[in-house]
């Protein structure tokens, strides 16, 4: 399968659909994150933190204000039509800031899963592992308002990271995937889904989860086809359009993404936010495959 060219997207297209999801994710958080709804993941994350936990030992709020605010401003400044190109640039080079911070959560307690024996198995630390996406869709969308319509920008830090990220997530949570641990924290996101809630009438939750996990390493495999096979770099892209939409239609599907209801975002509601990000990576990706052609 080689998707024809006048049907891949152009570079606006990824700019535009990366623009909003990156604004949409960053206000959003930003805000659970000063409504102080997101108060217990802030206490856990930075009670686990080699340098947060000690600074802010009684002061857990302070960190969350400040760290929301960071949030809520670098969505806005990429939100609002009417500010500069230099407004605009500061809020993805805000978010790319926050990224770096957010990926240093990855030497904390509440990572890895101390059951399975601890690293390399992955627990909470899945959502943080998105941010390396998220910095590269930053990184991209600085270099394309500053440089439209260019051609190599696929050469660029930003198509890196996003492309690493993409490898680096489905990598390592679908190679999760063949644990029973993985199964389990996923059946509650699989029997309440209107698009996967059938697979438990035919199999075990544990050979859903192998089934998952066998996908998304084919999808890591499908995308390196970029270096050597326009088809089957198309096939992985396809895997992960379909991997992203899936998993956000979760927010929909699984009443364990709210508290309290909309739009009051749980811990599982932020990590499934985060692939709308993941989503315009791919889109972005689809978009350089254009450009090089």
């Amino acid at each position: 399968m080689i998707i024809p060219v006048p049907l891949l997207p152009r570079q606006r297209t990824a700019y535009l659909f990366s623009r909003f999801a990156l604004a949409v994710v960053f206000i959003w958080i930003g805000a659970m994150s000063i409504t102080g709804v997101s108060a217990p993941i802030f206490e856990r994350w930075i009670s686990g933190h080699a340098l947060l936990a000690s600074l802010f030992e009684n002061n857990h709020n302070i960190v969350r204000y400040i760290i929301g605010s960071f949030e809520l401003i670098s969505g806005l400044l990429i939100a609002l039509p009417k500010l500069s190109k230099k407004s605009e640039a500061l809020g993805y080079n805000l978010i790319a800031v926050y990224c770096i911070g957010a990926l240093s959560l990855m030497f904390t307690n509440p990572v890895w899963i101390d059951a399975l024996g601890g690293f390399p198995a992955i627990g909470a630390g899945q959502g943080i592992i998105k941010y390396i996406s998220i910095l590269g869709v930053a990184l991209w969308i600085k270099q394309y308002i500053s440089t439209p319509w260019q051609r190599g920008s696929k050469d660029s830090a930003g198509f890196l990271f996003i492309f690493m990220g993409l490898v680096v997530v489905l990598l390592w949570i679908g190679a999760m995937k063949f644990t029973l641990v993985e199964a389990q924290g996923i059946e509650p996101l699989i029997t309440s889904s209107f698009l996967f809630s059938w697979m438990a009438n035919f199999l075990s939750i544990q050979h859903v989860s192998y089934g998952i996990g066998l996908i998304e390493l084919m999808t890591v495999v499908a995308l390196f086809g970029w270096f050597y096979s326009k088809r089957i770099f198309h096939i992985g892209i396809m895997l992960c359009l379909i991997t992203f939409i899936s998993t956000l239609s979760f927010m929909i599907s699984f009443a364990g993404t709210w508290l309290n209801g909309f739009p009051y975002l749980s811990s599982s509601g932020h990590f499934l936010l985060k692939d709308m990000v993941l989503l315009a990576g791919t889109i972005i990706l689809l978009a350089e495959d254009k450009q090089r052609r």
